[in-house]
């Protein structure tokens, strides 16, 4: 069993969170994807149709010139309002996927917590997530209108301090500081009583009572992240532009066929991109979740309270 209430340095919220996946991995994807595979699967049926048009827009422009651009234009206009509708159902459909990433670890955690152990079913986990509907829908308007102001004057502060050089080391820090502050309080909101200004508050006093562990080992992680995401967008990338330029020497209408086949790549890249990034998401969010739990042990010291249980129970 992994142990969430545990006094954690640096070097252990990196390596329990791989810990955590080592020992619990196989019972948290298979409920992961017993949940979202089917709107992971949706997404990126809907997500392809949306960048082949959008790409094959962009490039029959650069090849085909005023007729195709012209015939692109007069399809949007006569579809108007099919696009419209289309646009307002999947900017809803994103919303509510998100919601379910974002939820989903913490919920997750929250069980196990709960039942001391993985001893919990998917229908569980769904029953949390119907239970925790109306706390995510007032954390996401909380966000927008009261976190996201915030951290827009943040950044922009940091980007003028760019000028003078020190905006570059101070986003390094800001970035997963903002990251940290958002998810502490997303577990605090999720897995108390706490209302959101307790939450947005107690995530802040997090953050504070370990920044510089919490904020590097955040950093780590989200770098490890993009490092797995660029791999996984440069394999089909590399694999494109071989048969692009296969395709360059061999086709008889070059421009046409090659741009046609850059359009299909870059589509292909986009959504496994997309995909890939929703389920490394569960990396951040459990790291953030030992940074919760381990906060709450220092600040309740459950850990070492449960060693005494488990003595009294032993000598008994």
């Amino acid at each position: 069993m992994f142990q969430l209430y545990k006094k954690r340095e640096f070097s252990d919220y990196i390596n329990d969170t791989f810990q955590f996946f080592k020992i619990t991995g196989k019972h948290y994807f298979k409920n992961y994807f017993t949940i979202n595979g089917f709107f992971l699967l949706a997404a990126a049926v809907l997500m392809y149709f949306l960048f082949k048009v959008y790409f094959e827009f962009i490039f029959s422009n650069i090849s085909g010139g005023v007729q195709n651009k012209s015939m692109f234009q007069d399809l949007f206009q006569n579809n108007a309002g099919t696009i419209a509708i289309i646009v307002i159902f999947g900017l809803f459909f994103f919303y509510f996927l998100s919601l379910l990433q974002f939820a989903f670890p913490v919920l997750y955690l929250k069980l196990y917590d709960d039942k001391k152990g993985a001893n919990f079913e998917t229908s569980d986990i769904i029953a949390e997530l119907k239970k925790s509907a109306l706390k995510l829908f007032k954390f996401t308007i909380g966000s927008i209108f009261i976190i996201f102001p915030i951290i827009m004057i943040v950044i922009f502060i940091n980007i003028l301090l760019c000028v003078i050089l020190i905006g570059f080391p101070l986003l390094l820090i800001t970035i997963p500081m903002i990251m940290s502050w958002i998810h502490l309080s997303f577990y605090h909101y999720l897995s108390s009583e706490d209302t959101f200004f307790g939450s947005i508050s107690a995530g802040f006093g997090d953050l504070r009572q370990q920044f510089w562990p919490i904020v590097f080992s955040t950093l780590i992680i989200y770098i490890i992240i993009q490092i797995v995401n660029t791999i996984f967008t440069m394999i089909p990338y590399v694999f494109g532009m071989a048969s692009f330029y296969t395709t360059l020497n061999d086709s008889q209408n070059v421009a046409a066929d090659g741009l046609g086949f850059m359009s299909i790549m870059m589509t292909i890249i986009m959504v496994v991109s997309m995909i890939v990034s929703y389920i490394l998401n569960n990396l951040i969010l459990i790291n953030q979740g030992t940074i919760y739990y381990s906060q709450r042990d220092y600040d309740e010291n459950i850990s070492e309270k449960s060693s005494i249980d488990m003595i009294g129970s032993d000598s008994e």
